[in-house]
């Protein structure tokens, strides 16, 4: 992958951006300090510098001196307002620099690509997609996976699973935001699924919703009785089963 050095103040701003490139690229965040950003381009050898500089003054011209004296040819984009691009100027007339006076997610992730010459709209794409809720689908019929797949993936993010084991090691790679489960699954059931869940302290309190192929009442309320976030009799309708997993988001929201 492509290293970008980010620097900036550490705000949630620069967190936030780190977040969304480090899934594509090799990122390393570093305080917006000459010094410290000099030692970093030493040890780190960027291929790019990505900077925020909302927060810079006259006395970070040292961070635009350290870049241009470690490699006058290494691309910058900085990002912020106006005013503070006109601080720095001069460092912008060589072409070593660009700036990005209202940067979006899109906007970051297009300059970035056109200095790499790759491709911004897969990553665009991709970053989008992790934005939404994951959802995984536990089921030992993959008629039914596949049609719960074709009933979400466009809203969310969809991983699919066969056993209680899949579920567990999907939620160790990705954790999930809700949990649609079969009650009925042979070897683990549901029930024991749900206690497997709920005995991990990072998912106890991760949403699950029970799929059943039984109707009657007494198999309901043992559903019910382990209180999930929800019960659907199969096949569940797509319109009812979004509108509640909606229902749970926003309460969750709250």
């Amino acid at each position: 992958m492509r290293k970008i050095l980010i620097v900036g103040d550490f705000s949630s701003d620069t967190s936030d951006v780190n977040s969304f490139l480090e899934q594509h690229f090799h990122t390393q965040l570093c305080t917006d300090s000459g010094k410290i950003v000099k030692s970093m381009l030493k040890m780190y050898a960027p291929e790019l510098v990505l900077m925020d500089i909302d927060g810079f003054e006259n006395v970070h011209e040292e961070v635009f001196e350290a870049i241009k004296e470690y490699n006058p040819d290494l691309p910058v984009i900085t990002y912020g307002r106006e005013k503070k691009k006109q601080l720095f100027i001069s460092y912008y007339y060589s072409g070593q620099c660009k700036h990005i006076a209202q940067p979006t997610r899109e906007t970051i992730i297009r300059e970035i690509c056109k200095e790499f010459n790759m491709n911004a709209d897969v990553i665009i794409n991709a970053v989008v997609d992790t934005e939404k809720k994951h959802i995984i689908v536990v089921d030992d019929n993959p008629v039914l996976l596949r049609n719960m797949r074709n009933m979400l993936q466009d809203k969310y993010r969809v991983t699919l699973a066969t056993s209680a084991a899949q579920c567990m090691k999907a939620m160790g790679q990705d954790s999930p935001d809700l949990i649609i489960l079969d009650y009925e699954m042979p070897v683990v059931d549901g029930r024991q699924t749900l206690e497997m869940i709920r005995a991990e302290e990072d998912y106890k309190n991760v949403p699950v919703i029970f799929l059943t192929g039984i109707a009657d009442k007494e198999h309901v309320d043992a559903v019910l009785d382990l209180k999930p976030a929800g019960y659907f009799v199969k096949p569940p309708m797509q319109t009812k089963i979004i509108n509640a997993i909606e229902n749970i988001f926003l309460k969750q929201g709250d």
